[in-house]
């Protein structure tokens, strides 16, 4: 809802609504921040991210000890008044103003690791250093994780904790056994990232603020709305159970099985039960 039609709504001036605004996001923020279903945590031990391996695995079986999906976000910000503020958050590959972000996702549709408010002229590959560090030492061996070809694996450790498809110069396999299977996988990794654009999809689409350019010179609010976005998503994933990555990746109804196979064995009471939103309307449904 644009700030206009709340100062209509209410009766209140402009500089009345705008510190109210800041006021409830930074009452909001303090809540969420402590509130434990809210909370990003990185899969740092081995009890945490194999059962998100073994949920991905289950839906492509080649894709062994992946854990999560990685991409790039660029949300519009507005043109700075400032040239060298101007320049940083230019993309010149769009022609426009954005902030970048870098996000993971497990494939429950939470977020694993996020990093927020970049300048919108950075790479990918540059802002998530931060990432690869995390990838490299707070990961357990063995595992890694899914992205695109924007993420260049620049080391021989890199390579073995990020999983991307085959892009245009590769070498490609000399037998034709080798090249069946490499085509395979390559199909299972496209198939796969797709759970990234859906987890943006869902920020974007469950919270319009972001499809609004956000303040160019104001870093420290951009920083505060995107928090509370991510916090938001992490609540909404966790209590209210759907999101297209889980519903996808997670066997909702069975394992493996076609639901009209055992339809005639399923009675009304079992499908209530598995009714995550029906708590909130007080008996209505």
């Amino acid at each position: 809802m644009a700030a206009y039609t709340l100062q209509q709504i209410f009766g209140i001036t402009p500089a009345v609504c705008s510190r109210y605004l800041d006021w409830g996001l930074d009452c909001l923020l303090q809540v969420l921040k402590n509130h434990p279903q809210a909370r990003i945590i990185w899969p740092s031990t081995e009890e945490r991210i194999q059962p998100y391996a073994e949920t991905i695995k289950k839906k492509f079986p080649l894709l062994e000890n992946c854990f999560g999906f990685l991409d790039g976000l660029n949300l519009p910000i507005c043109v700075a008044e400032d040239d060298d503020l101007q320049n940083a958050y230019y993309n010149g590959w769009t022609c426009s103003h954005y902030c970048s972000c870098i996000i993971a996702f497990a494939p429950d549709g939470t977020i694993m690791y996020a990093i927020l408010n970049a300048p919108g002229s950075w790479h990918d590959s540059a802002i998530a250093v931060p990432l690869y560090e995390r990838l490299l030492n707070h990961t357990p061996d063995g595992y890694r994780i899914i992205s695109d070809t924007a993420f260049p694996r620049k080391s021989q450790r890199l390579q073995r904790r990020i999983l991307a498809p085959v892009k245009r110069g590769d070498r490609l396999p000399e037998t034709p056994r080798s090249f069946s299977r490499m085509k395979l996988l390559n199909e299972e990794v496209v198939l796969a990232r797709q759970a990234a654009e859906w987890g943006m999809r869902s920020l974007q689409g469950s919270f319009a603020r972001l499809k609004l350019p956000m303040p160019a010179a104001d870093h420290s609010q951009r920083l505060r709305i995107l928090q509370a976005v991510c916090f938001l998503h992490q609540l909404r994933c966790r209590m209210v159970h759907i999101n297209q990555t889980a519903t996808v990746y997670d066997a909702v109804w069975d394992e493996h099985q076609v639901l009209s196979r055992r339809f005639h064995n399923l009675l009304f009471k079992d499908i209530e039960k598995r009714c995550h939103i029906s708590r909130y309307y007080q008996g209505w449904l």
